[in-house]
């Protein structure tokens, strides 16, 4: 066996072999010409190219039987490698290096080899040409010859694979290659120098050639270089600028070095690298540094408040310089008293252009320019505080005018300043090569910063000389005002007290110093809440404003408004307040009788209707199911019978001492109130209920030395379970109380839901009454009214009725019910007079002389408008003389409210018409009352009637009232006659006037012409 080369030759062979295959062991066809060729001319039948790394020998290609791969010790070619020329083996199966070797003793049993060393430039054999035979021979002198010349042929193709490797990768890396001759000047480059210069290999490529790509200063320094090293023999490297065709700017590294030939430069050779990131960075380094020394001159200028104006005119020149503009200015945004902003230039660019704008510069440019015309681009900046951008201002919708002879402005940048989220500040630039872009106002940002201090700082100067100069003023305002002045020290204690203060207070400085105010102005109805909050501000050197009742030495109480601040540290480190007390004992009062007549009722001094529902609302937001709202509205029993029995002073004596009860069982928690009336309410978070309520009210009370006894009904509903309103709240109560009251005196009911759908559903049936009355759905029915005695018809009554579409024809006590305490009431207590008036006069058409009575409701004989209606349908009705049209009021009308219903029962009087008394027996008339009242009949109730021959009090009754009428000289009807045996006992007892259905029942009016004619003709046959 063969010893393999020495490690240090070995290692450098395999580096070698790496470098030309990079380890790829895989057969190349671009070889096998060779290799076939090869064959040929030796005329073998095997011919191989075999290469030899550390382990084994590889075939990269072969003709004939050939193995891919064998270990190296077994290969012809380990030895071939070893030696400097052809190894040729005659018979390798004679020779004792390669007998025992596989492919001399198996298949294919070579017997004959011949292999040329493949070396490399650097002397390191990678492999061999060879060709092989199973036969023994030798090759002729020629055929040495041909396989050593085709094995340099093997080196030269591998050595052309590593150039073309080479060459892609300079390509891959960017590095351009370019070569000129110099006689010609022509110039080759690769791939890379036609994408630098923007170019395909196919373009004209003339101009570059005559290096017009490059700028016109480093055209003029590269052709320099270029002939100075084709003259002179003189390398160069160096950095130039090109523009492509696109329009693209690059920066690319140019090497150049000479190559001789016979003493003269035949060429030039070198390179070419895009440096434009690295320039660019540089570049953004220069301006950065030219920024953060912008930044630093910008602060050292604020740190020493000289004089800021003239640090901001140095700033606009770092501005200009650092975004290559030609003209600017840095102003400050301020607003006017509407709000609007404005600007104030403190640096602007000098861009005067005639007599008139130099005067006008020098006069404002040193205070600071004034430019409020929201109409332009930097308007636009200040109004919406955004970035203006316009490289086209000649086409931006945002523009403004320019005054004539201004300089041309052909891109703009407008930035606003923002400090603690204010804009307070603003930059204009102008005119800037290529225009502005967003990636400038983001590295200008820093510097904005630095503009936005010395802006501020500015803003704050001018403050303080103002502060200064208002603290002048004060200082003498504070001695001669009329308000009191007080300076304490940080514990509270007075030092300085101005004169008003001891105008206001009594107490000179002698009597204050060192005490606190509190100390010598607080008393017994001072806030406790309104000191807390102020010893909290104290206590944390914060302001304050409070209003507060303070007390003067005198002991007489008066009101303040204290502003109060904390003063600034001194030189000596003493801080301490200023407070300022404004006497407003006036307005405090008037205050509080505003407040009053909004909230307080005047007669009770409890709360009205409007403060109930405030405090309602308060309390609700702090309810829970656990601690409930309990909403009670309750009404006295009978309080108007008491306060027409009493008098109306007694009547307002007896609402203020219920109101002292009940303010005295909500003193700690709740409120009471009167809503109106004889109504109050009391919302309360205790447990104070219903029955509570009534036991307060029923305790004897006392007026002028009398005992009265007071009962009350009450109505209920409990916030949240009664989730609504306070408006809500209290009506659901009220409903509740409706209901108590239908019950009787002294009762009290819980608002009930289902009660609300009740009173819906009578919602639902009024609404329908007012569509029936719109429609004409009701008519009158008359009762006629005779004389017994003389069996004359005296008149008739009128009753109305409802033809319902449903239910057919209705009689009163189906509807009239539900039109109680509502405007339907009057609305059909006009209608049924109305209609009346209209029936009398189609009878009069007929000779028909019926005088008739109407009902009306207490309520709408009460109505102020009532007696204004009545007259106003008799005018209507000229030709009804008002002696045929008389009102049937109740017995309980008058009494209920007696002095307006004697009232308006005169002037019925005084207009010619009779007035009925219904129903007489069922109320409860004093006999004072009875004579008093202005009317022309008396009607017994019908339910007396009814059973006077059954029933010894009934009849007791009748005849108590016809004598009673008879006294006063009042003419009786009675109602419900049934029979003539109820006919007969009446004309026994004096009473000759009679209706009921013993006589007739209520009929419609065209049924009257014939039940008067019989009426007459039994009269006559009688």
């Amino acid at each position: 066996m063969v010893s393999p080369a020495g490690h240090h030759n070995e290692a450098q062979r395999l580096f070698t072999l790496k470098r030309y295959t990079l380890g790829d062991q895989t057969q190349d066809p671009e070889l096998d010409r060779i290799t076939r060729l090869t064959a040929t001319l030796c005329q073998m039948p095997i011919g191989l190219i075999t290469l030899v790394d550390d382990t084994h020998a590889w075939c990269k290609s072969g003709i004939g039987s050939a193995t891919a791969s064998i270990p190296r010790d077994d290969a012809f070619c380990t030895h071939t490698i070893a030696t400097a020329d052809l190894l040729e083996v005659p018979d390798a199966a004679q020779d004792p290096r390669f007998a025992h070797l596989p492919l001399v003793v198996e298949p294919p049993e070579i017997r004959f080899y011949a292999g040329v060393p493949l070396i490399a430039h650097n002397g390191q054999a990678i492999g061999s040409l060879c060709v092989m035979d199973m036969r023994p021979r030798q090759l002729t002198p020629l055929q040495r010859e041909l396989l050593s010349q085709l094995a340099n042929n093997v080196m030269l193709q591998l050595e052309c694979h590593l150039a073309s490797r080479g060459q892609h990768a300079i390509s891959q890396a960017g590095i351009g290659i370019w070569e000129m001759d110099i006689p010609s000047r022509d110039t080759y480059w690769n791939d890379v120098i036609y994408q630098l210069y923007g170019i395909g290999e196919n373009d004209d490529i003339n101009m570059f050639r005559h290096l017009n790509v490059y700028v016109d200063e480093d055209k003029a320094r590269l052709q320099q270089a270029l002939d100075a090293a084709a003259d002179h023999q003189r390398a160069f490297s160096d950095i130039y600028q090109l523009v492509t065709p696109k329009g693209l700017e690059r920066w690319v590294r140019i090497t150049g070095n000479p190559v001789m030939t016979n003493g003269h430069v035949a060429q030039l050779i070198g390179t070419m690298i895009d440096v434009t990131p690295r320039k660019r960075i540089e570049t953004q380094l220069l301006k950065q540094q030219a920024l953060e020394h912008a930044i630093m001159r910008a602060q050292a200028s604020f740190i020493d408040e000289r004089d800021n104006t003239q640090a901001l005119n140095l700033l606009l020149d770092d501005l200009l310089a650092l975004t290559d503009s030609e003209y600017g200015f840095i102003g400050e945004v301020l607003r006017d008293q509407q709000q609007a902003p404005y600007l104030v230039a403190h640096a602007i660019t000098d861009i005067t252009w005639d007599a008139a704008s130099r005067d006008f510069y020098a006069q404002n440019a040193p205070s600071g320019m004034i430019f409020s015309n929201l109409d332009t681009l930097f308007g636009h900046a200040m109004r919406h505080e955004e970035v203006v951008i316009a490289n086209q201002p000649d086409q931006d919708p945002r523009r403004g005018g320019l005054p004539p002879g201004h300089p041309p402005l052909n891109a703009f940048l407008g930035v606003p300043i923002h400090l603690h989220g204010h804009c307070i500040a603003m930059i204009g630039l102008a005119n800037r090569p290529g225009g502005y872009d967003t990636a400038l106002v983001d590295f200008l940002a820093p510097l904005l910063g630095s503009i936005g201090q010395l802006v501020n700082s500015l803003r704050v100067h001018r403050q303080q000389r103002d502060d200064q100069n208002a603290i002048a003023r004060l200082s003498m305002v504070a001695k001669k005002t009329s308000n009191g002045v007080v300076i304490t020290d940080t514990r509270g204690r007075i030092e300085w007290i101005n004169e008003g203060f001891t105008r206001l207070s009594g107490y000179t400085l002698d009597d204050a110093k060192g005490k606190t105010p509190g100390e010598l102005l607080q008393g017994s109805q001072t806030d406790p809440d309104t000191l807390a909050r102020i010893s909290k501000a104290l206590a944390n050197k914060q302001g304050f404003e409070e209003e507060l009742l303070n007390y003067r030495q005198d002991g007489s109480p008066y009101w303040v408004h204290i502003s109060c601040n904390p003063l600034p540290e001194s030189e000596n480190g003493s801080e301490g307040f200023i407070a300022i007390q404004s006497d407003i004992s006036d307005s405090k009062a008037h205050e509080e009788a505003l407040y009053k007549a909004a909230n307080i009722d005047e007669l009770t001094g409890l709360a009205n209707r409007r403060l109930v529902k405030e405090k309602l609302a308060r309390y609700c937001l702090e309810a829970t199911d656990d601690q409930p709202i309990n909403v009670h509205v309750m009404n006295l029993d009978d309080f108007k019978r008491l306060n027409e029995l009493l008098g109306y002073q007694a009547g307002n004596d007896l609402l203020v001492s219920v109101a002292r009860r009940l303010a005295t069982l909500t003193d700690c928690d709740g409120v009471c109130g009167r809503l109106s009336g004889d109504e109050f309410a009391v919302v309360t978070r205790s447990a104070i209920t219903a029955s509570s309520l009534q036991r307060c009210i029923h305790e004897t009370l006392y007026l002028a030395g009398q005992p009265i006894k007071l009962s009350t009904c009450v109505g209920t509903t409990y916030y949240p379970h009664d989730n609504g309103d306070p408006d809500t709240l209290i009506r659901h109560a009220y409903q509740a109380l409706y209901q108590a009251k239908a019950a009787g005196p002294s009762q009290q009911a819980v608002y009930n839901p289902d009660e609300e759908q009740s009173t819906r559903n009578r919602q639902k049936q009024r609404s329908a009454i007012h569509a029936g009355l719109a429609k004409g759905e009701f008519q009158l029915f008359y009762q006629p009214q005779v004389n017994l005695q003389s069996q004359e018809v005296i008149g008739v009554e009128a009753l109305i009725r409802w033809q319902h579409p449903q239910e057919g024809l209705l009689s009163p006590a189906a509807f009239l019910p539900l039109v109680e305490g509502t405007d339907l009431e009057y609305d059909l207590g006009e209608w049924v007079i109305e209609a009346a008036l209209k029936q009398q006069t189609l009878w009069q058409q007929q000779s028909i002389d019926l005088p008739t009575s109407v009902n009306i409701s207490p309520r709408h004989l009460l109505h102020p408008g009532f007696l204004p209606r009545l007259q106003s349908l008799l005018d209507a009705y000229p030709h009804i003389e008002s002696r045929q049209l008389s009102l049937e009021i109740l017995e309980s009308a008058t009494f209920d409210d007696m002095q307006a219903a004697l009232a308006v029962l005169s002037a019925c009087h005084t207009l010619g018409i009779d007035v009925a008394l219904d129903d007489f027996g069922t109320g409860y008339s004093s006999l004072a009352y009875f004579r008093r009242l202005p009317v022309q009949l008396i009607k017994v109730d019908r339910d007396f009637v009814r059973d006077m021959l059954s029933s010894q009090d009934d009849r007791a009754i009748v005849e108590s009232i016809i004598f009673l009428a008879r006294k006063f000289s009042r003419p009786v009807l009675a109602e419900g006659v049934e029979t003539m045996a109820h006919a007969s006992a009446l004309l026994a007892l004096g009473c000759h006037l009679a209706q009921g259905y013993g006589i007739a029942r209520p009929m419609p009016a065209v049924e009257i012409p014939t039940w008067l004619a019989q009426w007459q003709a039994q009269r006559c046959g009688h």
